[in-house]
């Protein structure tokens, strides 16, 4: 009987590595502020890292989150100052009462709590129950890592919906109002070294208004983010006393047929497209002198009457507007 020899080559199996084994021990104290009394507390840029954060049971203190994170909880603080750094999904405030807030986050909500200062950044409509005595205001702030962090959390800061509040409890009575003036906030000098300001000329959010029914408006689309926000830079800069009255960033199919349908950008194809609602004595005059002396350059579409001007803001704008907007 023959016989036959097969030769193989045994090679080892690998290794089997869990997400347990790799992932960085985390103490889950490092991801809490609470009990605090009479004190300032901060968390440094890249000391969170996107992880969730609790801050609760503090008075009289002032807080401050300066990195990103996945989602936030306020419970039962009073009399304190809390700036909470991009947040990718939810803040939720709970019990709090006489603090001044300062948020940016995808989902904003507040329940149960009295006497709030609101300086906020919301992608979605903010949400309010059971509250009263709330004033807010848009997100005016700046620190030196805030726009990549921005990023991290998947904030464009072109949506803001600071303004568009839902109230569930709105038959108790008028729980809530609108600052068209920045919240400033007083910063601890141990914050210095994080180039940590309030000042709306450095904040990386625009400043949006109230809408302004009698004005002249003016709508202006930019093909690049970084030339819509040199030009929101001149027009706060020449003190031409027009009002940012809503902005918004759209990409993807959308932006494809708006671009089709407003004849923007000539054969010039774009993957964004950044609108600007613009209010004023002759807006779109003063608007298109900033273009053609500052930045001819540039990819835009500017409306040239009053009428287009709502026709192409009526038609670009596709944000949640209720009756409960101001």
């Amino acid at each position: 009987m023959g016989g036959f020899c097969c030769k193989t080559s045994a090679k080892e199996p690998k290794k089997l590595v869990y997400s347990w084994v790799e992932r960085k021990h985390l103490d889950p104290a490092d991801y809490v502020m609470e009990n605090l009394n009479g004190c300032t507390a901060y968390k440094s840029p890249g000391s969170i890292g996107g992880q969730q954060f609790v801050i609760r049971n503090c008075q009289d203190s002032n807080i401050y989150l300066l990195d990103h994170t996945s989602s936030v909880t306020v419970d039962d603080c009073q009399r304190c100052t809390i700036v909470i750094g991009p947040t990718k999904q939810s803040v939720f405030v709970r019990d709090t009462i006489d603090s001044t807030v300062v948020v940016a986050c995808d989902q904003f909500r507040v329940r149960d709590c009295a006497s709030l200062k609101i300086s906020l950044f919301c992608s979605t409509q903010p949400v309010i129950e059971s509250s009263r005595e709330l004033q807010f205001s848009c997100y005016q702030f700046y620190y030196n890592q805030l726009a990549d962090q921005f990023v991290k959390a998947n904030l464009n800061i072109w949506n803001n919906n600071w303004r568009t509040v839902y109230d569930y409890t709105w038959n108790e009575g008028d729980n809530w109002t609108v600052n068209e003036e920045p919240i400033i906030v007083e910063l601890s000098d141990q914050l210095n070294k994080y180039g940590i300001t309030s000042e709306s000329n450095k904040s990386i959010v625009p400043l949006t208004k109230c809408n302004q029914q009698s004005e002249e408006n003016c709508f202006v689309a930019f093909g690049y983010e970084t030339e819509a926000s040199r030009f929101v830079q001149a027009l706060q800069s020449h003190e031409t006393d027009l009002l940012l009255i809503k902005c918004s960033h759209s990409d993807g199919k959308d932006t494809k047929v708006f671009q089709e349908r407003a004849k923007l950008f000539g054969t010039k194809k774009v993957e964004t497209i950044i609108g600007l609602q613009i209010q004023g004595p002759h807006a779109i005059k003063k608007c298109l002198a900033i273009l053609a002396n500052d930045f001819p350059q540039f990819t835009t579409k500017i409306s040239t009457t009053d009428n287009e001007a709502k026709e192409l803001i009526k038609m670009f704008f596709h944000t949640f507007e209720s009756e409960f907007q101001p």
